[in-house]
């Protein structure tokens, strides 16, 4: 089973994100092979349809269930629900809890550990230090040093075309 779950930053260690169109990471738990893996989300900087975009993402991915700790908008919802993609809605933890409670089958489909407001979900952060938000921040920035390499050489080859 492959899950996908929120993420404001590709850190194991950051807080599960509460935007599911908009995050700016899915982190990709894959249950066979125990390998977690985080990929960009390309819709997250559209104008309009960003959930519908980042469902219709995921189910690229071969997600077979998503975990956030906000709640899908209706029209992300129901692009998730008819392609069988189960929900876990209004998780409390980072990313790694996340992770564990999947391996120990401990979320519950559709359920919502916070009970949501009228418009949207109840929120408690999770405390970082300022350490590791700097060691998550400078990993970040690492990664997008790398991508940037990557744009920059590939801009470079279409140009000596």
């Amino acid at each position: 089973m492959r899950v996908a779950i929120t993420a404001d930053v590709a850190s194991e260690t950051a807080p599960v994100s509460m935007v599911f169109g908009r995050c700016p990471y899915y982190a990709i738990y894959d249950t066979n092979t125990g390998h977690l893996d985080f990929v960009a989300n390309p819709g997250g900087m559209l104008p309009r349809g960003a959930g519908v975009q980042a469902a219709q993402f995921l189910i690229e991915q071969g997600v077979n269930m998503l975990v956030t700790a906000g709640v899908a908008g209706p029209n992300a919802s129901m692009v998730l629900t008819q392609a069988g993609i189960q929900v876990v809605n209004g998780f409390q933890g980072r990313i790694i809890d996340a992770v564990e409670a999947i391996k120990n089958g401990n979320l519950k489909i559709g359920y919502t550990q916070v009970a949501p407001a009228p418009m949207a979900p109840q929120y408690m952060p999770v405390e970082i230090s300022p350490e590791e938000e700097i060691r998550m921040l400078e990993e970040e920035e690492a990664r997008i040093k790398e991508r940037l390499e990557e744009i920059r050489k590939r801009l470079s080859e279409l140009n000596n075309q």
